[in-house]
């Protein structure tokens, strides 16, 4: 265990490292948005890393129980990349004072306040809860490994994704990502070489259960939806150089994400084969930790940091910036040029500890890895319908208001009733879907 400890400690200085290189930083854009000058190959590996810890255990469980179509899901996500790197150039051009962070600002420059306030709402407790759950991934994975209270893991996890972002910025963000991605690239196939040598007896057949095709597409869908509605990926379109380089980078981001899918299914699978364990839901922590050797066990705690900690720095920096934006707009702020001067670096720094640590304190109350993801895949696919309708027609103000409304209620239906899961979540886009549509065909009739 020293050994591990070790290993953590060498993993953390090399990211805080990398956020005292990238740490100069003259206005607070350059500070949230890293000057607004990645290239493709940033852009991917940042969309790439926004797979985190609720993606590990969440698609080595589907490919336990459904084999190679656990990864509908992922299919969705990548083809929602593919769809905005088409759009990326409309998206951008969108940004009329080109200081846009995200979602957010692009519903409040073009439909009003109220529907901006809805999607900041909605994006920030969405993302909110993705923080939350690499927080309870990494504990519960980093608790298996090192054999120590989950409280203890959860603070190692936060305290240094919160040092390297308050030290250095966006662009340790971008950085980070492109060292994190490439490690799980590099690390994954290793570990499941590793795995496969520690099964005893040898493989047996696998035998899948039948996923049902109305569930195959449907988790599809949900994934498209939730991919092209993300905050987070709206984010890192706009901190793109370009509209090439950001529709690269989500190219990227897409070939990058099927496959890192691909290997988590293929280790569900392996996880199944080998007899490891009996419970999909534990599936990844029971694989990383059944009798590895020592090399891969060190592998893997690496692996779970870049995957836990590409992701949650994204999530923390991203609500710290939206949340910004919003309090400046509570005091009367609405210009988005004049609140990119007005967001100090040292208030972001705040909002980033203050944020950090809330999650923290919230991820040691709820654990509860699944339910945590459906809302959040769900509450995404609220705003859906004004987002994507939107880059095809220009709706007003009303209407976007009615279209969130209307998922809004839905979501919530679904919700006390207890039928909210990610193979129905897509039905929460279908009222605001219709309502876009009906305003297409009339528009078409005028």
């Amino acid at each position: 265990m020293n050994n591990i400890f070790i290993v953590i400690i060498a993993y953390s200085a090399l990211v805080v490292a990398v956020s005292l290189a990238t740490r100069k930083h003259k206005t607070v854009d350059e500070y949230l948005m890293g000057g607004r000058n990645a290239s493709p190959a940033y852009v991917g590996s940042a969309l790439f890393t926004l797979v985190g810890g609720g993606e590990l255990i969440t698609l080595t469980a589907l490919a336990y129980t459904y084999g190679w179509a656990g990864l509908s899901l992922f299919l969705g996500y990548a083809l929602g990349f593919a769809f905005l790197a088409i759009y990326a150039g409309r998206i951008r051009a969108n940004d009329t004072g080109a200081r846009a962070l995200s979602l957010p600002d692009y519903a409040h420059q073009n439909f009003g306040p109220i529907a901006g306030h809805l999607v900041f709402l909605v994006s920030f407790a969405a993302f909110f809860s993705m923080l939350i759950i690499q927080f309870v991934a990494g504990g519960q994975i980093l608790q298996q490994l090192l054999k120590i209270d989950y409280a203890l893991c959860v603070l190692i996890v936060a305290s240094v994704a919160a040092v390297y972002l308050v030290i250095g910025g966006f662009k340790t963000v971008l950085a980070t990502d492109m060292i994190q991605g490439i490690s799980r690239l590099l690390l994954m196939p290793l570990i499941i070489v590793a795995v496969a040598a520690g099964v005893k007896g040898g493989l047996h057949p696998f035998s899948a259960e039948t996923l049902p095709i109305m569930v195959w597409v449907s988790l599809t869908i949900t994934g498209f939806f939730a991919a092209a509605s993300s905050a987070d990926v709206w984010q890192r379109i706009y901190a793109a150089r370009s509209d090439r380089a950001a529709s690269g980078g989500l190219i990227i981001g897409a070939a990058s994400m099927l496959m890192f899918g691909a290997l988590l299914a293929l280790l569900g699978i392996l996880t199944k084969e080998g007899g490891i364990t009996l419970s999909p839901d534990s599936a990844f922590v029971d694989a990383i930790s059944s009798g590895l050797p020592a090399w891969a066990a060190y592998l893997t705690v690496i692996l779970v940091l870049s995957t836990i900690m590409g992701t949650a720095d994204t999530e923390i920096f991203l609500l710290a910036g939206i949340l910004g934006r919003e309090l400046l707009r509570i005091r009367g702020v609405r210009d988005v040029e004049a609140m990119a001067h007005r967001q100090s670096i040292s208030k972001s720094r705040v909002l980033v500890i203050v944020i950090a640590g809330s999650a923290v304190v919230l991820s040691l109350i709820f654990r509860e890895l699944v339910a945590i993801y459906t809302w959040l895949l769900s509450a995404i696919l609220v705003i859906s319908p004004m987002v994507l309708g939107s880059l095809f027609i220009k709706p007003k103000q009303w209407q976007v208001q009615w279209s969130m409304v209307l998922n809004l209620a839905l979501f919530t239906i679904l919700a006390v009733l207890g039928l909210l899961s990610p193979e129905n979540a897509y039905l929460i886009v279908i009222p605001g879907f219709l309502l876009f549509g009906t305003l297409v065909l009339r528009s078409r009739k005028t």
